[in-house]
Parts: C-alpha cells; sequence; structure tokens
C-alpha cells in the first residue's frame, strides 16, 4: 500500500512541479522563438530527388520503394500528366497535400468516364494488384507511403486502350 501512495504521489507530483517552475515554464517550450507570420522550414533527408523527363518531381522521405521495410515519398505532378494503368506488388497509402488529382480504379484508360478529384487532405489506398490510372489537370502534390519493395507493372498496351 505505501509503494501504491508513494508512486501516485511521485506521478502527480512530477508534473506539478515542471508546470509550476517558474524560471523554465512548460507553457515556453511550446513556444518557439520565431517572429510572428515566420514558418519553420521544412526538414528533408540528405537524399537526391529526381525530376522524371515527363515532368514529375519525386522526393524521397524516408526508405527506399526499391529495398524492404517503410517508405515515405512525395510527388510532384504538373498538369496534364497522365499515369498510365498499372499495378503494384503490395498496397500503397496516399495523402493529397495539394491539388488534385484523379486516380481510378480500372485497367481502361480513360479520362472522360466518371471520376472523382482528390483534393488536399484526400486519402486513397491502392491495395496490391489492384489496376489503376491516374491523370492530373493541376499541378498535385501526393504523399505516398507503404512496404517495400514496392514494384509498378504497367498493364499491356493491347488491354488498357478504350
Amino acid at each position: 500500500m505505501k509503494k501504491t501512495v508513494h508512486f501516485a504521489m511521485a506521478v502527480l507530483l512530477v508534473p506539478w512541479l515542471s508546470c509550476t517552475n517558474n524560471n523554465n515554464p512548460v507553457q515556453n517550450l511550446a513556444k518557439a522563438p520565431m517572429a510572428t507570420g515566420e514558418k519553420a522550414k521544412m526538414i528533408l533527408p540528405p537524399v537526391k530527388d529526381t525530376l522524371l523527363a515527363s515532368g514529375r518531381k519525386n522526393i524521397y522521405l524516408a526508405g527506399q520503394r526499391n529495398k524492404p521495410g517503410f517508405f515515405i515519398e512525395r510527388y510532384i505532378f504538373p498538369p496534364g500528366y497522365k499515369g498510365m494503368p498499372h499495378v503494384h506488388n503490395s498496397d500503397l497509402y496516399i495523402t493529397i497535400l495539394s491539388g488534385s488529382a484523379h486516380i481510378v480504379m480500372d485497367k481502361v484508360f480513360d479520362t472522360t468516364a466518371a471520376s472523382m478529384a482528390y483534393g488536399p487532405g484526400s486519402y486513397v489506398l491502392i491495395k496490391a494488384d489492384q489496376p489503376h490510372y491516374e491523370w492530373f489537370t493541376e499541378e498535385c502534390t501526393m504523399q505516398v507511403s507503404g512496404i517495400g519493395p514496392n514494384e509498378t507493372y504497367y498493364l499491356p498496351e493491347n488491354e488498357v486502350k478504350k
């Protein structure tokens, strides 16, 4: 019983004492020393980003898609970019950060078919072996994560034309 009381007092007293310390209140720890309106700088890992001939930019944040383990990547797609029908060998978890993306779960590429434009904050799960394609009418930044190795397999051209 005595040990339980001492433990309870310690659990309650330690946070209370740290909050009442006038020399370094906890409340000041959350306030970064920044001027009003200033934003924190983005921190990116020291890896080489790629700009593809298509205009798509890849930013590698954690891990690598082609190696075992968790990875996170960001892609910046230019307006007019089209990703032809393809599949991946493992699940992909996608969050749209800015702009919009048309992502369609089908193997026949058709930009005239009814589709939803996923905007900022949208989350899309693409399951392994799910045929899909995407196109962009405006610049779009998306964050993609998954477990590698994650490969992309484009579907044969005779199967994907409307």
